[in-house]
């Protein structure tokens, strides 16, 4: 009984009645694509055509192919692999991070290769990081589509580092076609040993190419069975989005936030996860408040804003930068990439706003901000 996640076709809209009558002159304009978007069924049987089109055999002569070839890693030592550093989280603290060396960078990146393109191994349309083409921004989007007002936030505790081989390979047995991988007993021992290069010290470390790609592999069955129990749950529709750890559940209106949370609970509980709910990150309320959700605001207005302090910080930046360049007082190329960034990811939220302030500081100045910029990064 697996679940098979598949790329979503085109949609189309509906044509009203004077569209009908008076005729269209491109259809294209009714088909909206989403090229990120995938759907997930539960089965009880794959059908036979999708087992005609699937050589499971090769697939394990693939794993067996890579595991023979990674010999020499495999009887290393896992620690003396990697380089360990901690960076600074955002909210404060550090996150440790575990760096692959060489070698094994590019084996992980090989078997990500493998899963991705022989095993079409793909995520459930309700998660959001790690994947090309979609950002915390497309996240709230399905929220702000929905026109949610109440919200709340859940996170998993630990979600990389307690996550275990053995719960990677049962969640992965449920997911097409590994669920027909593993019915052969040298096909379950292949898929075992390539899964564990992927793990250190018991956990999946951050800073891998392939340890976020498994975690929403791993979670298509989660994220389906979350994603479907609350489109009509407690006389309630709800909208699921999952970036990483970060839960986001919200509807149109108040709701029972425990009841919820205990839904979720459970749900994990019945996949046998090994991670839980971080309590004090637990966040409810309503778009009247503040309502920050993935690094930007969704406001009483439906609206997703980067909020109004960021952008007066913004706005401070782009004059900073302008001023020094006129006082031949350059920044770093560092500093202007970051600058440059900032530019990029605010447009993404609110292109109009953020256009608007760069164009009255370019006034301001008597250059073009832009331009300024490519220049000096190609300086």
């Amino acid at each position: 009984m697996p679940y098979i996640t598949i790329k979503q076709q085109p949609t189309y809209k509906q044509m009203t009645f004077e569209e009908s009558l008076f005729g269209i002159d491109d259809v294209s304009d009714f088909i909206q694509y989403n090229e990120t978007n995938t759907r997930t069924y539960w089965v009880e049987h794959p059908r036979q055509e999708l087992m005609d089109n699937t050589d499971v055999p090769a697939m394990i002569g693939l794993l067996k192919t890579f595991n023979e070839s990674k010999d020499s890693l495999f009887a290393q030592d896992r620690v003396s692999l990697y380089r360990s550093f901690s960076i600074a989280k955002k909210t404060g603290g550090l996150r440790r991070i575990d760096a692959p060396e060489p070698e094994l960078m590019c084996a992980l990146r090989e078997l990500k290769i493998i899963f991705e393109n022989h095993m079409f191994a793909l995520y459930h349309t309700t998660a959001f990081a790690y994947i090309r083409g979609r950002s915390t921004i497309d996240a709230v989007k399905r929220h702000q589509r929905n026109k949610s007002k109440w919200f709340l936030k859940l996170d998993f505790a630990n979600f990389f580092g307690s996550t275990t081989p053995a719960f990677v390979l049962d969640m992965l047995s449920q997911i097409f076609p590994f669920s027909e991988i593993v019915k052969y007993r040298s096909g379950k021992e292949q898929l075992a040993k390539a899964l564990s290069l992927c793990f250190l010290n018991g956990g999946l470390p951050q800073g891998t190419p392939i340890s976020p790609f498994i975690t929403n592999v791993m979670m298509i069955a989660v994220d389906h069975k979350i994603s479907n129990t609350l489109r009509n749950f407690d006389k309630n529709r709800f909208v699921y989005t999952r970036y990483a750890d970060d839960l986001l559940i919200s509807s149109e209106y108040d709701f029972d936030k425990n009841a919820v949370e205990k839904h979720v609970i459970d749900i994990l509980a019945a996949f046998n996860a090994p991670f839980s709910i971080k309590r004090e990150k637990t966040r409810y309320g309503s778009s009247a408040g503040r309502n920050w959700n993935l690094g930007v605001m969704l406001n009483s207005d439906n609206q997703i804003t980067i909020g109004h302090k960021r952008k007066k910080q913004f706005k401070a930046m782009l004059c900073n930068f302008m001023r020094d360049r006129d006082s031949e007082n350059r920044w770093s190329r560092e500093d202007i990439q970051i600058l440059n960034g900032l530019i990029s990811y605010y447009r993404m939220v609110e292109a109009e706003n953020i256009d608007y302030i760069i164009t009255k500081c370019g006034e301001k100045y008597g250059n073009d901000v832009r331009l300024c910029i490519k220049a000096d990064l190609s300086a």
